[in-house]
């Protein structure tokens, strides 16, 4: 697991790009403390700052092979390295042990073919110095982030937006508007930072003298009739978790009690992880009956798996009297803008974990890929996605601002092929924006929140036989992640397995300190927040005598949030 970054220029050499090079890797310093490098080569400088699980001796990066033609960086984990390796082995004189040379050695002998043969998480850049032309790859689900931008002759690319930022960045309208409107479908196509890019989950970059090309190398098509069986299904979750334990340091997981993150330590077992598990002050006595995804509390589910695996458990609790400075923590880690309230329990988990381990079992992907989101029954939420958008609130915008993002999101479905014009095909088109926006959102929320603290997130339910099982499951069989439910059956605590979907709790007594924050958001940031947001509104909602619904609480945080983010970043206006 590492922070990577580069810059590649035509017309100087590639060490001129050093100084700006390694700003731009002690930027990403918290991404990898165990190693920074930085090499040159004809045109191109890569950097690499790594936490090193696999062949921690020889795996450095940036990695060269020996003719010294070929050189990587890359951020992730390649789960079945192992085997590529041996395959490879007759076309390839390795020299370390490591996961990183069976990448090297896989994208320099097949090229993009490699790339439907990685399981893992990853993103990489691959430089050729004979040809001189360079090659960046992400994985399927975007569970490792990837950033570019191309000013004039230079690109550069890096794990976070961060790092591409040369002077005062301005805010990108378009994507900030849908950060306020549809957080959980934001900070996907583009950066929050006007000029900077993200390279999509399945695609591919490749960059020479002609300039700079985009392409999908691999797509989510669900199926809308096709067969799965859950036996398969099981065996297939076992290996992911298998997989995902290798390397050299043990694992941790994040518990819910819930049938995702009880799934994957139970099967983690013989490995017997600790679990974490959030609590916020006063969860026991929050009114969940009022809430649209947070269901119940998660501790006492927890505390059950836990006690019935044999596990280490660790309640973490999050005060309110620190919620303020964990405000403004956020929007400094999160570059592209908290979008939940609950990323104020990742960062709690992370910060927890990374006092004893360096790398933690989560269980996202399973209710984006498997059909586990609640409001997927409802055949009106699903029927456009401008209803989903409804469901979760919208703030009134400033005077001239429109916002169509129904429209956007239809072409986002309609260009794979879903048309939204019969229940099966709502749920299959539903499915498809969800897992190409909603996931890399939430995966990359989870990315920069673990590796704030130094910690990998390792995501077993992202394995790519669990990916293309799960694209195949009829929507009515898995709906509800049933397919997956029927798996689990046997493998872990019945409880758990038949508990309903909860998402990650988020604090319901916050009003206060988000009206608090928000008024001096409002002050301090007045003509920032005013170009996209009808000012005299959140005033109304961020006085002292207004009561705050649950939407309304969290478009505050968002508020608060953007304020934070551009005082952070000293941001200028879009």
């Amino acid at each position: 697991m590492c922070g990577i970054a580069g810059i590649v220029r035509f017309d100087q050499p590639g060490s001129e790009c050093l100084p700006a090079l390694r700003d731009m890797v002690r930027s990403l310093r918290h991404r990898g403390p165990d190693d920074q490098q930085v090499r040159a080569f004809s045109f191109a400088a890569l950097g690499n700052t790594r936490l090193a699980f696999v062949d921690r001796l020889r795996g450095a990066q940036p990695m060269t092979d020996g003719t010294g033609r070929w050189s990587l960086t890359w951020n992730g984990e390649l789960y079945n390295h192992e085997e590529l390796r041996a395959e490879l082995a007759d076309r390839w004189q390795f020299r370390t042990q490591s996961d990183s040379e069976v990448v090297l050695a896989a994208c320099a002998l097949l090229g993009a073919d490699a790339l439907p043969r990685l399981n893992g998480m990853f993103a990489l850049f691959l430089w050729d110095d004979l040809r001189q032309v360079g090659f960046a790859a992400r994985d399927r689900l975007g569970v490792k982030p990837f950033a570019w931008r191309q000013v004039g002759a230079e690109f550069a690319f890096a794990s976070e937006a961060r790092a591409l930022l040369r002077s005062r960045p301005r805010a990108e309208f378009g994507a900030v508007l849908e950060y306020l409107v549809a957080p959980f479908f934001s900070g996907v196509e583009h950066a929050m930072f006007v000029g900077i890019e993200y390279l999509a989950p399945g695609q591919l970059l490749r960059v020479d003298r002609a300039g700079v090309r985009v392409e999908t190398w691999w797509d989510w098509t669900p199926v809308e009739e096709a067969e799965a069986g859950s036996e398969a299904l099981a065996a297939q979750v076992q290996r992911a978790v298998r997989r995902t334990l290798q390397g050299e340091s043990p694992c941790a997981v994040f518990l819910s009690g819930g049938l995702d993150s009880t799934l994957l330590a139970a099967l983690a077992k013989p490995e017997t992880p600790p679990a974490f598990t959030i609590a916020f002050e006063g969860q026991h006595a929050f009114d969940y009956a009022v809430s649209r995804i947070v269901r119940d509390d998660d501790t006492p589910h927890a505390a059950a798996a836990a006690r019935e695996l044999g596990l280490a458990h660790e309640i973490v609790p999050v005060r309110r009297a620190t919620l303020a400075a964990d405000l403004r923590r956020l929007a400094t880690i999160n570059d592209a803008l908290p979008a939940w309230e609950q990323e104020l329990a990742q960062h709690h988990l992370a910060r927890a974990v990374s006092a004893t381990h360096r790398a933690v079992l989560v269980g996202d992907a399973a209710d984006e890929t498997h059909y586990g989101y609640p409001f997927l029954l409802d055949p009106e939420v699903v029927r456009t996605p401008g209803n989903i958008l409804s469901r979760f609130g919208s703030p009134e915008l400033a005077a001239g601002v429109t916002a169509s993002f129904d429209a956007k999101y239809r072409e986002v479905a309609e260009s794979a092929g879903w048309r939204w014009d019969t229940p099966v095909a709502q749920l299959c088109a539903t499915t498809y924006l969800i897992v190409k926006r909603w996931l890399p959102r939430l995966l990359h929320n989870g990315d920069v929140h673990t590796m704030a603290f130094s910690v990998e997130a390792r995501v077993p339910l992202a394995d790519i036989e669990l990916v293309e099982t799960a694209r195949r499951a009829p929507p009515a069989r898995a709906l509800g992640k049933q397919l997956l439910r029927e798996a689990a059956r046997g493998l872990m605590p019945e409880g758990a397995r038949l508990r309903a979907k909860s998402a990650l709790p988020k604090d319901q007594a916050t009003a206060a300190v988000y009206q608090q924050e928000a008024r001096i958001a409002l002050e301090e940031s007045a003509d920032f927040l005013g170009a996209w947001l009808a000012l005299a509104p959140l005033r109304e909602l961020a006085s002292t005598t207004a009561v705050l619904t649950e939407n309304e609480r969290s478009l505050l945080f968002r508020v608060i949030a953007l304020h934070h983010w551009r005082c952070a970043f000293n941001v200028g206006q879009p």
